[in-house]
């Protein structure tokens, strides 16, 4: 995703092809985060979460990650659901959002569990 942000941004709003790969691309790292996020709770042997936010909020209250970065990182879930479920809605302010900050907090993630 990191390679193909700028030409995302450029061509999103041009581009009906650009659009759809982009809306993939981002469900699909929301998708692993959240895979992620329940492995470790699991792995952990912490109570299972009740929805997506909640497994977000999970690892920090559980110090897997900071508990800073889980309140601004729970947005991920509410993304993940907008992409899977609102297909009549326009995507593409929430996808340039994710492109913009989303793709280093996704990097910041990465670099919390690899320290696990």
């Amino acid at each position: 995703m990191e390679t193909n942000r700028t030409i995302f941004l450029k061509n999103i709003n041009i581009s009906v092809e650009t659009k759809k790969i982009t809306e993939r691309s981002v469900y699909l790292c929301a998708e692993m985060v959240l895979d992620i996020a329940d492995l470790v709770i699991t792995l952990r042997g912490l109570p299972k979460p009740s929805t997506y936010s909640d497994t977000i909020y999970k690892l920090g209250d559980h110090k897997i990650i900071p508990i800073s970065f889980s309140r601004k990182l729970v947005y991920i879930a509410g993304l993940r659901n907008f992409l899977a479920h609102d297909y009549l809605i326009d995507t593409v302010n929430e996808l340039v959002k994710f492109l913009k900050v989303g793709v280093t907090d996704m990097k910041k993630f990465i670099n919390f569990i690899e320290k696990l």
